[in-house]
């Protein structure tokens, strides 16, 4: 083999476990940048209001009536039927219900570091502790 066909082979291995492990690399960014991440979460909501931005390449939106910052890192899937997920910063280091189409009807269950939600329709979703007052999610609706 040639060093070209070396390369692009090199390539398209390093792009597909990207691809696979990117989940798993966001979340232990999130395990050692937590600090900085909690830096711009906190001073999110502290606006008292519902907002939005960005942190590097995630769109962020603060909850401040829940305490809490989500930040999306990807989804799939067309309505009505698409599945989200991210991380998100909790003030009160507690699994959160959000997204959800009716949070009234919504019930979370806990099983330790892991939760996972339901407002009784086809919206439900989990989530998992990445490490103090931080989780990953995963939403669908």
């Amino acid at each position: 083999m040639n060093k070209k066909k070396i390369a692009v082979w090199l390539t398209i291995a390093v792009l597909i476990l990207g691809f696979i492990f990117k989940n798993n690399l966001i979340r232990g960014y999130v395990s050692l940048c937590h600090s900085n991440l909690e830096s711009y979460a906190v001073q999110m909501l502290e606006e008292d209001v519902r907002t939005y931005g960005k942190y590097g390449m995630w769109k962020t939106s603060a909850y401040p009536e829940y305490g809490m910052v989500e930040f999306a890192t990807g989804g799939f899937g067309l309505a009505p039927s698409s599945t989200y997920n991210g991380f998100y910063y909790s003030a009160d280091n507690s699994h959160k219900v959000f997204s959800v189409a009716n949070p009234d009807a919504a019930t979370l269950e806990i099983d330790g570091d892991n939760a996972t939600w339901t407002d009784g329709t086809d919206n439900h979703g989990s989530s998992v502790r990445i490490t103090d007052n931080w989780f990953w999610y995963k939403a669908s609706f």
